[in-house]
């Protein structure tokens, strides 16, 4: 008994080996039908249509960090509407531009279907920048990279749960843009993780459109509303930093106290920090913007021959008063 159990764990090392080996050797092989750029310069394409916050601006230019030492010129057109129709009138004008490769962050990725099948027909590879994909043909993109929304979401729900466990919590949810996909995705990934949390309850919802002043007005409002029917809040869920500190300037014009209302939120920007290391935020869940030199890599490995990653997952962090300092030198 003892020698067959030995025998059947040598054989599943063996498997696991083969399996190791054979992805490695998959992802090495040359694409047959790449059209080689290295000695020319590359042309990206970028659309997107969320530019009014800082999250957003710093990403675009970690792009243009990125591909400027580089062979790669980036074309970006300033959105005239905030509106999937125009996203899908931008790619088809970069792709008369006959750009080399297409980087999207979808309005709304099944109304773009027909862009991106436009691309593919002109032989233009994708990247995009989405939480999801499922609902789309694999073959209308090269490579998916995104931040796990829906997580980033739970843990803010996690870390107001602890902060407040065995005691009744009511928040204020201090939502982005209201066609964005991240800040759908936050909030339903908060939502589902109030599950499990039955002290924890949403008493109202305003929208911050991810802009600090936008998002105080909106906490302005939720306090005046909440006051008026004879609830307290205990917290705020904002799907930014930007909201976030929105929030935390109404609660201080309202005179109330920051230490009463514990806000949560995502991005992990410096003010944030400061605003955590004062005592006056609870915490925020880093996502980083600077994906340049990631959209940079996925070209280079496509451009020498070899298999883009097909997906790239972000990882977090969670910053709390506990390591707030050490994160403050390299957030942005």
């Amino acid at each position: 008994m003892t020698f067959l159990k030995k025998n059947w764990c040598l054989m599943i090392i063996a498997v696991l080996l083969f399996l190791l080996v054979y992805t490695i050797y998959t992802s090495s092989i040359p694409l047959p039908d790449v059209v080689n750029h290295v000695d020319d310069h590359i042309t990206v394409g970028f659309s997107q249509i969320e530019t009014d916050n800082p999250w957003r601006t710093t990403q675009i230019n970690s792009f243009r960090e990125a591909f400027g030492p580089s062979n790669i010129d980036f074309i970006y057109h300033e959105p005239e509407e905030y509106t999937a129709k125009w996203q899908q009138e931008d790619i088809t004008e970069l792709i008369r531009e006959k750009v080399d490769y297409l980087v999207i962050v979808p309005a709304d990725l099944d109304a773009l279907v027909p862009a991106l099948e436009s691309a593919k027909e002109a032989g233009i590879p994708v990247i995009l920048i989405e939480q999801s994909a499922d609902t789309i043909d694999r073959d209308l993109y090269m490579s998916r990279i995104s931040a796990d929304y829906l997580r980033e979401g739970a843990i803010c729900a996690q870390l107001l749960a602890e902060k407040y466990a065995g005691r009744s919590c009511n928040i204020v949810e201090i939502y982005g843009t209201e066609s964005s996909p991240s800040a759908k995705a936050r909030s339903k990934g908060f939502h589902q993780a109030l599950k499990n949390y039955p002290q924890l309850h949403i008493i109202d919802t305003e929208y911050g459109n991810f802009d600090r002043v936008t998002a105080q007005k909106a906490m302005e409002n939720a306090l005046v509303k909440t006051s008026d029917s004879h609830k307290s809040v205990q917290a705020v869920f904002a799907h930014s930093d930007e909201d976030g500190l929105g929030a935390l300037q109404a609660i201080k014009t309202a005179g109330l106290s920051p230490n009463d209302i514990s806000i949560v939120s995502i991005n992990g920007i410096q003010d944030v920090c400061k605003a955590i290391i004062a005592g006056e935020y609870l915490g925020t869940v880093e996502s980083n913007p600077k994906w340049g030199f990631i959209v940079e890599t996925l070209i280079n490995q496509r451009e020498r021959g070899y298999t883009p990653f097909p997906t790239v997952i972000i990882p977090y962090n969670i910053i709390t008063e506990a390591n707030a300092v050490s994160y403050f030198p390299t957030a942005y």
